[in-house]
């Protein structure tokens, strides 16, 4: 069906994504129906599944923005839109499971400090400028005039090295 296998591997995780949610109701509904706690994993997958389907998107598009073109950039989106859902899905279960006792500003705290980091080097450094279509052909003037001793080509014949002996 689609050739690319980045696009293969994201629809075998949608697929597993969906059968596996239907595995845990059906588990759920089965063997403990006055407690649902199917909806979780559906959040926590769904959640990985739209990263992974932003990461996809992100890489395959064929805009010039900086954000599509330079990893370090796309790379730092995919990890703020993670952290983002992370926390909104934490902080929904710390408002669910347990509204006495606030744990969910630890992780919030700690994982943005490492996204600030991340951040400045996608965006804060100074970095050469990324070229929209691969290197650029050198010109006549910084071209190499070829050497005398050329190196042969893979696969062809040529005497083996002399084994290095060590100097005293």
């Amino acid at each position: 069906m689609f050739k690319d296998l980045a696009m293969r591997i994201f629809l075998a995780h949608l697929g597993a994504f969906v059968a596996g949610t239907l595995i845990c109701a059906a588990v759920n509904f089965w063997l403990t129906p006055d407690t649902l706690w199917w909806p979780w994993v559906l959040i926590g997958w769904g959640a990985l599944v739209a990263t992974h389907a932003l990461a996809l998107l992100l890489r395959k598009t064929r805009r010039r923005e900086r954000i599509f073109i330079d990893k370090c950039a796309r790379s730092f989106t995919v990890h703020l839109f993670a952290y983002v859902l992370t926390v909104l899905i934490l902080l929904l279960v710390n408002l669910t499971v347990t509204p006495k006792v606030w744990w969910s500003y630890w992780v919030t705290l700690g994982w943005g400090a490492g996204l600030l980091a991340h951040g400045w080097c996608a965006f804060g450094r100074r970095r050469p400028a990324v070229p929209l279509h691969g290197p650029t052909p050198r010109s006549a003037k910084t071209a190499k005039a070829p050497t005398a001793k050329a190196r042969p080509q893979p696969g062809s014949k040529r005497s083996p090295r002399k084994p290095r002996t060590k100097r005293s």
